[in-house]
């Protein structure tokens, strides 16, 4: 019942987008509304609590500023947009799992791989290589097909290997890529042009790769001082067998070469530029629009576009059923940003925040606005809705600061914190495919999130000097 209602939301969005008009509007509004009401009994208590504090400060301002009653049911529907990308995202890995690409990466990797260093290296670039594209489908897919080879290999925390690997290449690209919904909300509320600010955040992003590979070599390194070679031979000897089984084994199984992501990575960052430039669409709508397409033609191409539909109608549901508490939370705080908006309440955060950026000067404010996703991950908001927060409160303009200096700040710090924030979805999903609790997955993530931290600072000094 809830999927088809966040179905029947999405749908009015998309109406009022190209059929603007009060009715749609309205229509927006009232099942945003009913959405909220609907799935409040069924939220855990902690995302119950942290909805009601967004509504309850959103009634707050409404009422002290005097706002007519319309505003109390207009003010909902302001992050659907976000949410109607997040609902659809599934559907571009669709052809990626119908490529049977794991299979060849897992076949590959065990013949051709002999170092566990190397294994990382590989382990985090294809998850680099996949977030562009797959986003949190990246995680369970990546474990799945990395996971069985680490017995071949001399690593005495797999779990911990693992995880690190792959949450690091997963978050590098969340910086740039398209389809991670905190790219759009940051191009949105700050107004850049995402194209423009590709040139920075792509070549950081594969140098933050670079430092992980270095660090995660180094202990490689390390552990394979502390081995005989012995033991060596005798784990090379086991990894060959293995090989040569699972040739044996997937003789019969057809998987699509693992160059084609690469491909189609490149052809769905050129479409959404292109578009860019040629419309005048909002980026997240622009993205959103352009999945469902993409994912079926790439599926065409590769035999499977009868099969894409048949899983398209098997996953949407069951993904929109599992994105109550998003929708909850997301809705809940939107209604707290229309009420500030429409109060005025903006106006005196914005004098807030210029009063710190006063006290600690230019150079050091920009330094912690990275650290404002990251705080309050800690506290339990999702990244995405700490940076629409952060973005509604900072305006580059009043703050004397570049809009791309700005979304730089925000999306690096992003990063970190869906590298560390112990609540969010990164962690949850990676405890959950490695037994281990969320913390932990936080703590082992810990010594690269500061070294990507420190790095992230030293690119935004560079280019507040260079203005």
């Amino acid at each position: 019942m809830k999927q088809w209602l966040f179905i029947a939301a999405i749908a009015a969005y998309f109406g009022s987008v190209f059929y603007p008009g009060e009715a749609f509007q309205w229509i927006v509004s009232a099942l945003s509304l009913l959405i909220v009401i609907v799935v409040f009994r069924s939220v855990k208590s902690f995302v119950k609590g942290m909805g009601a504090a967004f509504l309850g400060i959103g009634i707050v301002l409404l009422a002290a500023s005097g706002a007519p009653w319309a505003s109390y049911i207009r003010g909902f529907g302001n992050m659907l947009n976000i949410l109607s990308l997040f609902a659809l995202l599934p559907l571009i890995a669709i052809p990626i799992e119908l490529g049977g690409y794991a299979l060849r990466i897992q076949t590959v990797i065990q013949s051709k791989i002999k170092h566990s260093g190397l294994l990382y290296t590989i382990t985090s670039g294809l998850s680099y290589i996949l977030s562009t594209f797959m986003n949190l489908a990246t995680l369970p897919m990546m474990y799945h097909a990395i996971r069985p080879s680490l017995d071949l290999y001399p690593i005495e925390q797999k779990e911990r290997f693992i995880s690190r690997a792959i949450t690091h290449g997963y978050s590098m690209p969340i910086v740039w890529t398209p389809v991670a919904p905190i790219v759009g909300i940051v191009v949105e509320m700050t107004g850049v042009q995402w194209s423009s600010i590709l040139p920075i955040v792509i070549p950081f992003s594969l140098l933050g790769l670079a430092l992980d590979s270095f660090m995660g070599r180094s202990i490689a390194n390390r552990r394979l001082k502390l081995l005989g070679q012995a033991a060596l031979d005798k784990i090379a000897a086991a990894r060959e067998h293995s090989a040569t089984e699972g040739k044996r084994q997937s003789g019969g199984h057809q998987a699509s070469h693992p160059g084609q992501i690469i491909i189609a990575i490149v052809a769905f960052n050129g479409l959404i530029m292109l578009l860019e430039a040629l419309t005048r669409a909002s980026f997240l709508l622009l993205v959103a629009v352009s999945v469902i397409p993409f994912a079926f033609l790439w599926s065409l191409l590769i035999g499977k576009g009868r099969q894409f539909f048949v899983q398209s109608r098997a996953v949407l549901p069951d993904h929109l059923f599992k994105m109550k508490e998003q929708f909850f939370v997301f809705l809940s705080a939107g209604f707290m940003i229309s009420a500030i908006q429409a109060s005025g309440a903006g106006h005196i955060v914005n004098a807030g925040i210029m009063a710190v950026k006063d006290a600690v000067g230019a150079d050091l404010f920009v330094l912690l606005i990275p650290l404002i996703p990251l705080t309050l991950a800690f506290v339990g908001l999702h990244p995405a809705v700490a940076l629409a927060l952060a973005a509604e409160s900072l305006n580059p303009q009043a703050l004397g600061l570049s809009v791309g200096l700005t979304a730089i700040a925000m999306l690096t710090g992003a990063a970190a914190a869906f590298m560390v924030g112990p609540y969010n979805a990164t962690a949850g999903m990676m405890a959950a495919l490695s037994g281990q609790s969320s913390y932990k997955i936080s703590n082992w993530n810990l010594p690269y999130t500061a070294a990507y931290l420190a790095m992230a600072m030293a690119l935004l000094l560079i280019l507040k000097k260079a203005g």
